[in-house]
């Protein structure tokens, strides 16, 4: 049984839901899940928007630059090239845009 969720953002395998009974965020990218509280989801998008790829990329072996983003656990680290990072970011904005409307909404 599937349970009942709002869509925030959906773009290529990246889709960020919030679930209708406990308000939960869910943000799965590929093979990543990632589940937040609403303020929870708000810091890390928050935390996100303030890195800048090109000040904070590395080159890897195969010749691709990436960022690597730091987690509050030191063993995870989440890596981004420069499409994934834009795509992440994207939809983060949207998601927090559309996080914010459904709370309007919902105080009418």
């Amino acid at each position: 049984m599937e349970r009942e969720k709002t869509t925030l953002s959906k773009k290529r395998d990246l889709r960020i839901v919030q679930f209708d009974q406990c308000n939960h965020i869910a943000l799965k990218y590929k093979n990543l899940l990632l589940n937040f509280n609403p303020d929870g989801f708000l810091t890390f998008t928050s935390s996100f928007e303030k890195l800048n790829f090109d000040e904070r990329a590395v080159l890897f072996p195969d010749g691709t630059s990436r960022l690597v983003m730091h987690t509050r656990c030191q063993e995870i680290q989440l890596c981004f090239d420069h499409s994934e990072f834009q795509a992440m970011s994207e939809a983060l904005q949207e998601a927090a845009v559309m996080l914010e409307v459904h709370q309007i909404l919902s105080y009418q």
